[in-house]
């Protein structure tokens, strides 16, 4: 179904029709900064990553025309086989700057959330794409959190912005999870959890403190654990894994400096990510996480 807004004809994509227009996005590399493969070296590679992308299940992709022009803008959609609607949208550089991601963008979540039904879109979008971030906010949608991620391609991983709009107003149930790690010395694990991994005290209770609050980001909201004081003998192990979105091996080196015990170095696991493991006295186990 083709879709209008003022300026644009959104017109469902067809790789073969429009492998070679978009080839002037695929093929740059400034556009393709941030896309989460290579620059395509020639028209026929951008013709399969289209066909790719065209062919999955839920997909629904338009090439971007700005009125009756043949060469295309660029693309926009939703992308399909994942489990929420995700929104995408790429520009040919000579589009770039006139608000036409906005207006293509804004009436495809229009179309999802209207015509198509569905409860809800969201788009994922790089930390540091401030472009991006502004065309996902200006068309409602907003931050619902943060990951890890890392492309084949690329060297490191990246902080990614999970953003998102539903069709009706619906409540999150559950804003947080925070585990208690029980610990027989509370302001000693405060401590070693400061200088080892970079966490911020919340709040700390009593004299030696019975109970203190961990943060391990430096906003009001974030990843958090309580500690609980013990007197127990025995103390049944908790493993407690925490997504980073710094270098794995600079964490594990400040780790190291700090004294904690360092069980398991920065290792890639058959599961795609890699893990570096630091135990606390109890014998808790820390697992920082990162995409491999």
């Amino acid at each position: 179904m083709e879709l209008r807004t003022p300026r644009l004809r959104l017109i469902p994509l067809d790789p073969d029709r429009d492998a070679s227009g978009l080839h002037a996005a695929f093929g740059d590399p400034e556009v393709m900064r941030w896309w989460n493969h290579v620059v395509c070296a020639d028209v026929a590679e951008t013709r399969e990553r289209l066909r790719e992308s065209v062919d999955r299940d839920g997909a629904h992709l338009w090439v971007i025309r700005r009125g009756e022009a043949c060469e295309p803008a660029g693309m926009v959609g939703l992308l399909g086989e994942v489990d929420v609607p995700g929104l995408t949208w790429l520009l040919c550089k000579d589009a770039w700057g006139r608000g036409l991601a906005t207006e293509a963008a804004g009436a495809v979540v229009e179309h999802a959330l209207g015509p198509l039904d569905l409860p809800r879109v969201e788009a994922w979008v790089e930390a540091t794409n401030e472009r991006s971030l502004a065309v996902a906010r200006r068309v409602g949608l907003t931050e619902r959190g943060r990951l890890a991620q890392r492309y084949p391609h690329r060297e490191r991983p990246h902080e990614m912005v999970v953003l998102g709009r539903a069709r009706d107003h619906e409540p999150t149930p559950m804003l947080n999870a925070e585990v208690a790690l029980p610990v027989r010395d509370v302001a000693a694990t405060l401590t070693l959890l400061r200088e080892a991994l970079g966490g911020r005290t919340l709040f700390s209770v009593g004299d030696p403190p019975e109970v203190a609050g961990v943060s391990f980001g430096p906003w009001s909201v974030g990843p958090r654990l309580q500690l609980v004081s013990t007197r127990r003998w025995r103390i049944a192990r908790v493993t407690l894994y925490l997504d980073v979105g710094v270098e794995l091996e600079a964490l594990h080196d400040r780790a190291v400096d700090a004294g904690a015990d360092v069980v398991q170095r920065p290792t890639e696991q058959p599961w795609g990510m890699r893990e570096c493991v630091v135990q606390l006295p109890e014998g808790h186990h820390i697992v920082l996480t990162a995409p491999a």
